[in-house]
């Protein structure tokens, strides 16, 4: 059984689906995929979106959080669940007719020499041409043993290149993340298919020895150079209608109402820290510890609510009221010092209205304040003991 996930639709200004993010419900990340059917800008669009989400995770956002804000932005669709992270990758597999007609728009229609070139250097192909020899495989003296590697004709070469002179061998279509394409049944290939055949065949005997070969001999190759020749001859004859769009098994994506998510802090403010809430001000608070010879120092400082930010002053000054004063500069130089600057510092946070939801968690507890805690009357003791001094010193004096 499949999680299921919420995800996020982004597209680019001209309206082309550039990608998806998603997040299972229990997951800790937040996912990116690429459509694998968009052009290299939407692709390039993509891997900054990527940053863009990794820049948001790295604010202490939780994965909802995340989708959450960003859909907030322009072109950006708002929070969907879908059954699981299959279907998100199913819409990733979509090809709509706008893909179809950017391919095709590869095609170079005014270039009439190179589409006669295509024509003739496809015609011009023999059974020999097509029986392609392999040459290496055979053993050396030494044991190693010869790649094998196609050894293609003049013929076989000038065809390949007369595809990549009408324009069909392009890097519109990232031939790399998607399948290579198979001859249907009925043998032949829609134009915009033969493009994507055209250039994952060309470019794929580069990493792979044999990809032309296997097109020869599948009829692959004589299906895409057909339907190219249909398509200059008469586009509109040869444009067969578009594929039904696929759409993910299961039941339908649904947009997740309002009120089940978070309302987004202002990106204009700061949010705190430790739970992600806003408004945030932009506070330090210090604590000292002050033994006979060492001495010791702490700051906690960044962003916080107003929740969270008095949670911190208490605990530290606590601390330094308890353990601040034993050694001669702490008593009269540090101690005093550290008390009166979270003093200062929690007026600031005090100053703050009450925090918005938390998104990266729950949020600190502020306890009771100072004056009800008795650690922070251990400050006694040495006070006490600094008067006794004082007294003791005035009536030695008298």
């Amino acid at each position: 059984m499949t999680n299921p996930v919420h995800y996020i639709t982004v597209t680019a200004p001209d309206g082309e689906v550039i990608g998806y993010a998603w997040a299972a419900v229990d997951a800790d990340d937040v996912e990116w995929i690429n459509r694998r059917a968009s052009s290299s800008s939407a692709y390039d669009a993509g891997t900054e979106w990527y940053g863009r989400i990794r820049e948001a995770r790295e604010r202490g956002l939780t994965p909802l959080g995340v989708l959450n804000l960003l859909s907030h932005e322009p072109g950006v669709g708002p929070v969907t669940e879908a059954a699981g992270a299959d279907a998100v990758e199913e819409l990733a597999r979509v090809v709509t007719p706008a893909d179809d007609q950017r391919l095709l728009a590869q095609l170079d229609r005014d270039d009439a020499e190179a589409w006669r070139e295509l024509a003739e250097a496809f015609d011009a192909l023999t059974d020999e041409d097509r029986d392609v020899e392999w040459g290496g495989g055979q053993k050396s003296p030494s044991g190693a043993i010869h790649v094998p590697f196609p050894m293609y004709s003049e013929g076989v070469y000038r065809a390949v290149h007369a595809l990549q002179g009408v324009g069909a061998v392009t890097s519109e279509h990232r031939w790399m993340d998607n399948p290579m394409p198979t001859l249907p049944p009925e043998g032949g290939l829609r134009p915009a298919d033969a493009v994507r055949a055209a250039t994952a065949v060309v470019r794929g005997e580069k990493f792979c020895d044999g990809t032309i070969d296997e097109a020869l001999k599948s009829g692959l190759l004589d299906a895409v150079v057909a339907s190219l020749r249909a398509w200059y001859a008469d586009p509109a004859a040869a444009q067969p209608a578009p594929p039904a769009v696929a759409r993910p098994e299961g039941p339908e994506p649904r947009r997740l109402p309002e009120q089940d998510l978070p309302e987004p802090p202002d990106p204009s403010l700061p949010m705190c820290r430790f739970c992600g809430g806003s408004p945030a001000a932009d506070v330090a608070f210090r604590a000292h510890r002050g033994l006979v010879v060492l001495m010791g120092f702490r700051k906690t400082d960044g962003p916080m609510c107003m929740t969270c930010g008095l949670a911190v002053y208490r605990a530290l000054t606590t601390h330094t009221l308890a353990w601040g004063w034993w050694s001669p500069l702490s008593l009269f130089v540090f101690a005093p010092l550290t008390l009166v600057r979270n003093v200062l510092a929690v007026r600031r946070v005090k100053q703050l209205p009450a925090p918005g939801p938390g998104m990266l968690g729950p949020r600190y507890d502020p306890g009771v304040p100072v004056r009800r805690r008795p650690r922070a009357y251990i400050a006694l003791i040495p006070a006490l003991w600094v008067l006794f001094m004082i007294v003791t010193g005035l009536s030695g004096g008298v």
